[in-house]
């Protein structure tokens, strides 16, 4: 065998090994893409916001989207006021609840601070009342958690007095409070929010 017959036996030679490492990693990419699933995205429908009407003078338009944001409290927050209310939880939940009822959330928080000593007194610990609210029959409203008491004074702020227009302290303390000093008291909480 000749020196040139060796050189091109070898060329062949290195060229069979490269073209057969190619085709490994062809292959071994081809396995792994068969293996491994590449992704649910063929499995989901998506929505667009294109739409083709071949009728139209422009047959391609897209349609706005309407993105709506709701406010509220976590699921584990709530378990947690109505565990272990404390001050900072149940002023989150006044923030997040009062706009449902159209009441300014400062207002009830205010009146529930100065009326229960920061959420602390007594009646706000054994009758989830920290608005110092009066029952029907006599007595101190009850209530079976901290979540009802404050909906159920940010309801009843809504129709005694915002839907008669009364939407300040001073506007509601001839009725709320018999201390005509309330309005005072209520309002210099409201200016610390």
């Amino acid at each position: 065998m000749t020196y040139l017959n060796m050189i091109k036996q070898f060329i062949t030679r290195e060229k069979f090994i490269k073209i057969a490492i190619l085709t490994a990693k062809v292959l071994f990419v081809i396995a792994i893409f068969t293996v491994i699933p590449v992704g649910t995205a063929k499995n989901k429908i998506f929505d667009t916001r294109i739409a083709l009407d071949k009728n139209q003078p422009f047959p391609l338009t897209i349609h706005d989207k309407k993105t709506v944001i709701t406010s509220g409290i976590a699921k584990a927050d709530m378990d947690r006021l109505n565990q272990n209310p404390n001050p900072e939880i149940i002023k989150s939940f006044i923030q997040s609840t009062a706009t449902d009822y159209g009441v300014d959330w400062k207002l009830v928080y205010a009146i529930g601070y100065h009326e229960s000593g920061n959420y602390n007194s007594s009646l706000a610990r054994s009758n989830n009342n920290y608005f110092g609210r009066k029952a029907g029959a006599g007595g101190y409203a009850s209530w079976s958690t901290p979540e009802e008491g404050i909906r159920n004074q940010c309801e009843y702020i809504r129709d005694h007095y915002y839907s008669q227009g009364l939407t300040t302290p001073a506007a509601i303390n001839p009725i709320y409070a018999e201390d005509g000093s309330w309005c005072i008291a209520v309002q210099s909480v409201m200016n610390t929010l």
